[in-house]
């Protein structure tokens, strides 16, 4: 349980959550002080019961998770979302209506996650209960879709001769891939993963789509075990596979930084990054 006695002066600190199916990712940390960061994995047990009331529980269970942060930004994990170019945002919500089955977004509503830097928009469909538990419980929460801080934190990151250049970020259920052009993305997509040979598949696929050279630089996050297995698989393939360059700005906050999801870790310097 994470106790809201964990955090003295919590208006100075920031949260980021991670809602998913399987678990709710906590990340919270004090940008002015060293070695605060605090990284939980709540897993949440739907088995027998909505999504909606496991993630309420895993919320209410933690008091520390309701203490009044001076930001907080939610990371929601969907299948249903879309990158659009930035002209096309204003039609997000048919054309995710098009895309996907009535089913799946019924009860839905669209949002918008802006990446200037590349000139275009993550647009994803949140159920309208989830939307608005998070919109109660969190004040001003910032609500996102996981490829959002990575795609900005990667163009940041490669300012000149980017062509090419690929972030892979990987989840224990998830592959995040990035793939940067001179100027629009080649690739923004999240794929379902069960193992390091689904993740091999899925990164193989884009580059030869896109007709990469095997000198392009791939850059990989994520989870230590299945980084380590889907590296080993690609240096077969490509030549320069390597693991991201941790943002400096975030070392201070201490070593627990490592084990949380990347994209957790990059999401507060969205903003100060895309300026």
């Amino acid at each position: 349980m994470l106790a809201k006695e964990l955090i003295a002066r919590p208006h100075a600190w920031q949260l980021v959550l991670e809602v998913s199916t399987p678990a709710l990712w906590a990340v919270a940390f004090s940008p002015t002080e060293s070695h605060t960061l605090i990284h939980e994995e709540i897993p949440l047990d739907c088995t027998a019961r909505p999504h909606l009331e496991a993630l309420e529980d895993a919320v209410y269970n933690n008091p520390m998770l309701l203490l009044d942060f001076k930001s907080v930004q939610v990371i929601y994990d969907t299948p249903h979302f879309m990158p659009l170019p930035s002209e096309m945002s204003p039609l997000a919500p048919q054309i995710l209506t098009k895309a996907f089955s009535a089913d799946a977004i019924q009860r839905t509503q669209t949002v918008q996650n802006p990446i200037e830097v590349l000139g275009c928009s993550i647009a994803f469909a949140v159920p309208d209960a989830e939307l608005g538990f998070i919109n109660r419980t969190f004040h001003n929460a910032e609500i996102m879709h996981p490829l959002a801080p990575l795609a900005t934190w990667m163009r940041t990151r490669h300012p000149n001769r980017r062509r090419g250049k690929t972030l892979v970020n990987l989840r224990p259920h998830r592959l995040d891939l990035i793939i940067l052009g001179e100027e629009a993305p080649l690739a923004i997509n999240s794929y379902s993963i069960t193992c390091a040979a689904d993740a091999l598949y899925y990164i193989l696929a884009a580059r030869q789509t896109h007709r990469l050279p095997d000198t392009d630089e791939i850059f990989i996050a994520g989870e230590r075990e299945l980084r380590a297995q889907t590296s080993a698989l690609l240096r077969r393939y490509v030549r320069f596979v390597m693991p991201v360059i941790f943002p400096s700005s975030m070392f201070r906050a201490g070593r627990a930084a490592f084990d949380a999801p990347f994209e957790a870790i990059v999401a507060p310097m969205m903003h100060t990054e895309s300026q």
